[in-house]
């Protein structure tokens, strides 16, 4: 079946987008991955049927999230890595990933990812170079829970209302 017309809606770009922790002041990315998530599959092999094995969804998994930025005046992140190193224990926090588009003449959040149990596992701080004259950049590594893309507030950012697949500790299902 051919298509009777093209979709009227540009792709979104990815130049602004915000990772906000709950009891963490929300901040700017010049760059995130480990925005994925997967279904890993088990394979049955019936007995007296030669043709195909049965695939079977068997547990999700969510990448680590990565994010890196120009080093700034908060420190918000390090200190929540330090909490393993002075208390034992670091403490999950639920955070969000918004991807930020022009709508109407301004930013306006059009994407937005949200992860539970996160906890740092790596923070980075900026290579220095007196011989360079680049931005310092750090970055963190947030291991979590899971997934989920969540519903836009005040719009559907391009998708159906509804639309979308929740991914996380739980198992996958699509609402």
């Amino acid at each position: 079946m051919l298509p009777l017309s093209a979709p009227a809606a540009s792709p979104f770009l990815t130049a602004h987008f915000v990772l906000a922790i709950d009891g963490l002041t929300s901040m700017g990315f010049a760059r995130c991955t480990g925005l994925t998530a997967e279904v890993t599959v088990e394979e049955y092999h019936e007995g007296g049927e030669n043709r195909f094995a049965h695939r079977l969804p068997v547990r999700a998994a969510s990448a680590n999230l990565v994010l890196s930025r120009g080093v700034g005046p908060s420190t918000d992140l390090w200190a929540w890595f330090g909490e393993f190193r002075t208390d034992g224990v670091v403490t999950p926090r639920d955070g969000t990933v918004v991807l930020m588009g022009t709508e109407a003449g301004g930013l306006a959040p059009v994407r937005v990812w949200a992860f539970t149990g996160g906890w740092p596992v790596r923070v980075t701080g900026p290579d220095l170079d007196a011989q360079a004259s680049a931005v310092a950049i750090e970055s963190i590594e947030i291991a979590h829970r899971g997934l989920v893309l969540k519903e836009v507030p005040g719009g559907s950012g391009g998708r159906a209302p509804g639309a979308g697949v929740v991914v996380g500790a739980g198992g996958a299902r699509w609402p």
